[in-house]
């Protein structure tokens, strides 16, 4: 049988060595050409494992024998996942403008999906305007759309979070409160909660993950890693980047909420509040799924939005 690479992240064997008895099993995604190693974030402990280090990504290659069973993956989709995983470590520039050149990137790609060379060649160009200075001027550019970012918000109060798998602390009492009251706002109360959660976030994020810098990148890291981004059974390229766009507005807004009050924001509620987004993600596609489907518009655009102020 013929022989694949097999990827294990460092924090697989770190979640492993400290939750050998009581933790999840790791799962394994297997393809024909490849097998990826990694964790559900579904639980406390696994987010720890995959944000709390800084040598959570050192990857360990093995070659093992090839699952006939497995499902092929397109070779664009294997050359996008790989400029996606490029695009998300571009140094010194802000998730955000990460998520925004993903974005550039996928709409580049789909004019040209079998020039694969083109797409291959997309991450270095995009690196380059990151260090001119011309990515973040074009993403300052952008139309500032805000209702999406005001739907979203206010969407959070309906959402089926188990928030009594926080950890314990003040603000597990009265973050679900104030949660659940946003499916009462009317739009000016929307327009005035959209402002007070970026001012939130630009006051005291930095300070709030200062000890974990890496933290945000190494999400969507994951996310790409994981579900070998962007493919999917049923989304269209630009759908799947939404969703992914979608769950890093919903959880800063999540981190904003937090720490609105001045609440402090320590490692271990940070690793908590991801674990509780993540179980409801996973646990909950249809009520995912329902965020933006239907009546979808311009993917890209709406997408966009919500990465501007």
């Amino acid at each position: 049988m013929s022989q694949i690479e097999s990827y294990e992240p460092e924090f697989v064997r770190q979640y492993l060595q400290q939750q050998p008895a009581t933790g999840h099993a790791p799962v394994s995604i297997h393809w024909q050409h490849e097998t990826r190693r990694s964790l559900l974030l579904n639980d406390y402990h696994s987010c720890e494992a995959v944000l709390g280090k800084a040598e959570a990504f050192h990857l360990r290659m093995e070659m093992t024998e090839a699952d006939g069973s497995a499902d092929s993956l397109a070779v664009n989709i294997q050359v996008l996942n790989q400029a996606a995983l490029d695009i998300a470590t571009l140094p010194d520039i802000s998730n955000e403008l990460r998520l925004y050149a993903l974005g550039v990137m996928l709409s580049c790609a789909q004019k040209t999906p079998d020039d694969l060379e083109a797409i291959k060649a997309l991450p270095a160009q995009l690196a380059a305007h990151a260090s001119s200075g011309t990515l973040q001027t074009m993403f300052e550019q952008l139309p500032a759309l805000h209702n999406t970012q005001r739907q979203l918000i206010t969407r959070l109060g309906s959402l089926s979070f188990e928030w009594d798998n926080l950890v314990d602390c003040p603000r597990k009492l009265t973050l679900p409160l104030q949660i659940n009251l946003l499916s009462l706002q009317d739009g000016n109360s929307e327009a005035l909660m959209q402002k007070q959660l970026l001012d939130s976030w630009e006051t005291h994020s930095h300070q709030a993950f200062i000890t974990i810098p890496w933290v945000w990148t190494y999400y969507l890291v994951y996310r790409l890693y994981h579900d070998t981004f962007p493919q999917h059974q049923n989304l269209t390229l630009l759908e799947v980047y939404l969703e992914l766009v979608s769950d890093y507005f919903l959880l800063r807004s999540l981190f904003s909420f937090w720490m609105m009050d001045g609440s402090a924001l320590t490692n271990e509620q940070t690793y908590s509040l991801f674990s509780v987004y993540e179980a409801w993600r996973l646990a909950y596609p249809e009520e995912r799924l329902a965020l933006h489907h239907p009546a979808l518009g311009d993917e890209l655009l709406t997408a966009f939005s919500l990465l501007t102020r």
